[in-house]
């Protein structure tokens, strides 16, 4: 499953404030080979800043985040929101 970056909503909020504070965009894979990856988990990925803020695993998102991801395909923005990070 690769390196764990953190757990549930407190670890998307982590990743996505130290992404977007960096200066990169953040990028989740909820799927693997057509596969939803077990655990509730979703790859995240800090695209432009990937040396400053790794990514990794986060496990443990509810299935409405990430059922909400994959409809929206690529956009955050509605996360930041729906979370309440402050950047």
């Amino acid at each position: 499953m690769g390196r764990i970056i953190g757990r549930g909503l407190e670890g998307l909020r982590e990743f996505l404030e130290k992404c977007i504070r960096a200066g990169g965009v953040p990028i989740f894979r909820t799927k693997y080979g057509g596969r939803r990856l077990p655990g509730n988990a979703v790859i995240a990925a800090c695209w432009g800043k990937g040396k400053e803020v790794p990514g990794g695993t986060i496990l443990d998102v509810p299935p409405d985040i990430i059922r909400e991801m994959e409809e929206r395909k690529g956009d955050w923005k509605w996360l930041v929101e729906r979370l309440g990070v402050y950047v």
